[in-house]
């Protein structure tokens, strides 16, 4: 097998990216949702809730591309120098000529006034986002995404202020900063490696070794005391944020279970032949991370992979991203393939040098990934999509509910976490550029490890 593509979300729920290559950590792919958009639009309780394309499909309508600042106009941003700058399209006139209604589907009838969305008619120029801002002066959020809780940031505006004007409504974009949220399902950790935590001595405790005499200990036991309650007096103060603790488990961002998730399409030509001849049902709707051909492994074969080894250093010389898609508003497949994704720029792709490794990546595929009615949204109209593409859900559901942890739902897609024993590091820390991982459109792909039987969901309530 190869990996035949690879994509990147960096705000949740609105278009995805393709890349050509791609830096893997232990939280995903690097920048993949690290920002999410809340509102209380639809929320029964009125308090700030997700906003995902099963609910709110109007985020079909947003792509996004990731250039250098400097490209953007911008000033030098962290992170090196990397925003993401995100495009509204108006959505198109369903086939019953209603702006954003899809023809023969009768949902909108049904949405009560307060809850009915209208999309604003209208361009509204690009925002760019920095990719890594500084959060140290933004207001915190407690965000709780699938029962699993964290600590976000709210970017404020000009940033909320452009998606509410997209969308006629109040939006919140918060990023995850430090935030850590923790893998609640326990078949979703079976068999994750962590690397052994090296002891690290903050800052100040560096600060107060080095300012220290030789041989004398009172000194130095003063000082420390010293340091460490004016760090704490600052923290009470609101003047210093704490440190969040790193847990000893597996954790992630704004993704909704794990890191990546896997597909095949050997698998989608399956879903494709539910369908009538000619309507191919483009992998964009599920939303992966990696994908892979497929070639040489039956239909599901991926229900049973637990481990799949990627081959670096050998990409085809013939992988590369796809061209920039054309906007042009085609109702054909191809071209609604072409709207859903934005091609990496060549600021973002990442090139491997000669100093970067090329040694085998393990990914470990440890739960099914349960599909919903995002399965069914027309990009262009950013509503349930017309005929037999609204229907992708029901028809994968006729003989797809193959997991008894989550019975209602059909499986397309796995989970999937990096093996860190090979030293990957976080992406997310300064010094530790060493541990990125990276892989390319075109390398080789193994099943390494198959399960005797499918995994079960127990992700709690979901």
């Amino acid at each position: 097998m190869k990996v035949t593509g690879l994509y990147v979300y960096p705000v949740k729920a609105l278009r995805g990216i393709a890349m050509p290559t791609a830096e893997l950590g232990p939280q995903g792919i690097r920048y993949d949702r690290r920002f999410m958009l809340l509102t209380k639009k639809r929320s029964k309780k009125q308090t700030l809730a997700k906003m995902q394309l099963s609910s709110f499909p109007e985020c079909a309508l947003f792509s996004q591309e990731i250039v250098d600042a400097k490209a953007a106009g911008e000033s030098p941003a962290s992170d090196g120098d990397k925003v993401v700058v995100v495009h509204y399209h108006p959505p198109e006139k369903g086939e019953n000529g209603e702006r954003g209604v899809a023809g023969g589907d009768s949902s909108a009838s049904k949405v009560s006034d307060s809850n009915r969305i209208v999309m604003s008619p209208v361009q509204h120029p690009p925002l760019r986002i920095p990719l890594n801002p500084s959060y140290g002066s933004l207001q915190p959020l407690d965000v709780n995404l699938h029962g699993s809780p964290a600590r976000g940031y709210r970017m404020g505006d000009p940033y909320d202020a452009w998606f509410s004007a997209c969308f006629g409504f109040d939006v919140v974009l918060v990023y995850i900063g430090d935030g850590q949220r923790k893998v609640l399902g326990d078949a979703l950790k079976l068999g994750v490696h962590l690397p052994k935590k090296k002891t690290t001595k903050t800052n100040a405790e560096k600060n107060a070794h080095a300012a220290s005499p030789p041989n004398n200990s009172l000194f130095a036991l003063v000082l420390t005391y010293v340091v460490g309650a004016c760090l704490a007096l600052l923290a009470a103060l609101g003047l210093r944020r704490k440190t969040q603790e790193k847990p000893d488990e597996p954790w992630i961002a704004f993704s909704d279970c794990a890191p990546f998730l896997v597909t095949a399409e050997s698998s989608l030509r399956n879903v494709s032949a539910r369908m009538s001849e000619g309507v191919e049902v483009p992998m964009y709707k599920f939303r992966p991370n990696i994908v892979v051909d497929g070639e040489g492994e039956e239909e599901w074969a991926e229900d049973y992979w637990g481990e799949l080894t990627v081959t670096r250093g050998n990409a085809s010389q013939e992988a590369s991203a796809p061209s920039t898609p054309s906007l042009s508003r085609s109702r054909s497949t191809s071209s609604l393939a072409s709207l859903a994704l934005t091609s990496a720029s060549s600021a973002t792709a990442v090139t491997p040098d000669k100093e970067t490794p090329t040694g085998p990546v393990r990914l470990l595929l440890t739960s099914n990934c349960a599909r919903c009615t995002s399965l069914n949204v027309d990009y262009s109209t950013g509503t349930r999509a017309a005929g037999e593409l609204g229907e992708v859900l029901k028809r994968l559901a006729k003989d797809r509910r193959v997991d008894p942890g989550t019975k209602y739902s059909p499986v397309f897609g796995r989970y999937a976490f990096l093996d860190q024993r090979g030293g990957a590091k976080s992406l997310d820390d300064d010094d530790e550029e060493d541990g990125v991982v990276q892989i390319s459109v075109g390398n080789e792909v193994a099943v390494t490890r198959r399960n005797a039987e499918r995994t079960v969901w127990d992700w709690p309530d979901l």
